[in-house]
């Protein structure tokens, strides 16, 4: 009969820890079963996923994990039970001593306080918040100085200043994706000289007759990807770098609006000249 192999027992840790990386955490720590030499790899791996309702094993991991710098953090919930905001606070901030560079954090739940340590964090490259927390108000400190990607979907915000006030205080942003609603400001602005790839779907309250002004200032954008569906009155900066566009203008604009509203977006369309790639939906637009 001849011999199995095993070719995985084969492969230096380094490889192995690479591997675990790609499931969920709460599997990494099951292969300890495996044998001696798996019983402890788990602790090395840099990447860690965790679903919010396995709380004992996560306190477990972090209390137990042998690497100094977390690479990847992911939390997200699942289950219709809540976690105590306190606890989550507690693991992000063991993320952040940890020199964390990419935190990503689902939960639907804007209960969730997110400490303010994470927004001066200094290992921080990648940042994707969804359905969770809130933007600091203008007057906390806020200072990002790696942090390249920044996705917001569906995070509340104090007013459009808070926005625009941690968009400029990331001074390497390169991508930044935000979905939002128009229910807590009426205007809103994105200004970065270094912002290369920009996704934006906007909403506004149901029957909302609001003047909404969107403004983009953006010298050094690459792609544009915008969903709207809220502003009355689109303004942008020069897009000489612009090279391809995705744009999707959904407005239902009230009569009394649609003048300006035209106006508005044919001097938005006319800006788009240097685009070599545009996909433009007007069709849902007044017309």
């Amino acid at each position: 009969m001849e011999a199995t192999i095993d070719r995985l027992s084969d492969l230096p840790d380094s490889v192995l820890t690479h591997i675990l990386s790609f499931l969920p955490t709460k599997f990494s720590v099951r292969t300890s079963i495996l044998g001696q030499r798996w019983r402890h790899l788990w602790t090395y791996v840099p990447n860690l996923d965790f679903d919010c309702s396995d709380q004992t094993i996560i306190d477990e991991v972090l209390s137990t994990h042998k690497f100094q710098s977390i690479n990847t953090f992911r939390l997200s919930s699942n289950s219709p039970k809540r976690t105590d905001p306190w606890i989550i606070s507690t693991w992000i901030n063991i993320a952040i001593d940890r020199n964390i560079r990419k935190l990503d954090l689902c939960f639907f739940d804007y209960t969730i306080c997110l400490p303010n340590r994470l927004f001066t964090c200094k290992t921080l490259v990648d940042l994707r918040l969804d359905s969770c927390g809130r933007i600091p108000d203008p007057g906390i400190a806020v200072r990002l100085p790696r942090l390249k990607k920044l996705h917001l979907v569906y995070v509340h915000y104090k007013d459009g200043e808070s926005l625009a006030n941690l968009v400029s205080r990331c001074p390497v942003l390169e991508e930044l994706v935000i979905y939002l609603d128009m229910i807590n400001y009426r205007y809103y602005r994105i200004s970065s000289p270094t912002i290369k790839r920009l996704s934006m779907k906007i909403h506004p309250r149901e029957q909302e007759e609001e003047n909404h002004k969107m403004e983009i200032d953006t010298p050094a954008l690459v792609y544009l990807h915008l969903v709207d569906y809220a502003a009355r009155l689109i303004k942008t900066g020069p897009l000489t770098s612009l090279t391809e566009a995705d744009i999707y203008l959904c407005n239902y604009v009230v009569a009394d609006h649609y003048s300006l509203y035209a106006r508005s977006v044919a001097g938005f369309i006319d800006g788009l000249h240097n685009v070599k790639c545009l996909n433009l939906d007007l069709s849902y637009s007044k017309e």
